[in-house]
């Protein structure tokens, strides 16, 4: 009987061993988990971080960009219009030019013609370049 009692000390004695060691392998699976979830749980606060910056980022390129754009937008209008108004310079000479050669009467002195064609091609030169 002695023996029994024994045994079964030495059984428990084990088994309580075998839970112990049971409940330290435990522990520590524990405690490897908690600190790959707070290194998770950093890593997540700098990557949301970051995205932070990144939108900011973009935000910024994006109102640059549509600025640029507005600018660009108003000199091409300011182009055309000053195009359109060089058009009508022009075609009011050609307008009168025509009229007066029709007439006979010529407004113009022979070299004072010259000019005036060199200074119309020079215009033309001018909003072919333009455009």
């Amino acid at each position: 009987m002695l023996e029994q009692l024994i045994d079964t000390e030495m059984t428990d004695k084990k088994g309580l061993k075998r839970l112990e060691e049971a409940l330290q392998i435990l522990w520590e699976k524990a405690r490897h988990v908690s600190d790959v979830l707070l290194r998770l749980k950093a890593e997540n606060k700098e990557l949301q971080n970051r995205i932070l910056s990144l939108e900011l980022k973009e935000q910024h390129s994006t109102e640059e960009l549509q600025g640029r754009i507005l600018s660009l937008e108003l000199k091409e209008r300011r182009s055309m219009e000053e195009l359109q108004h060089r058009e009508r310079d022009l075609n009011e000479i050609r307008t009168q030019l025509a009229q007066a050669q029709s007439n006979g009467n010529s407004l113009f002195s022979k070299e004072e013609s010259e000019v005036l064609k060199s200074r119309l091609k020079e215009l033309i030169v001018k909003i072919n370049s333009r455009v």
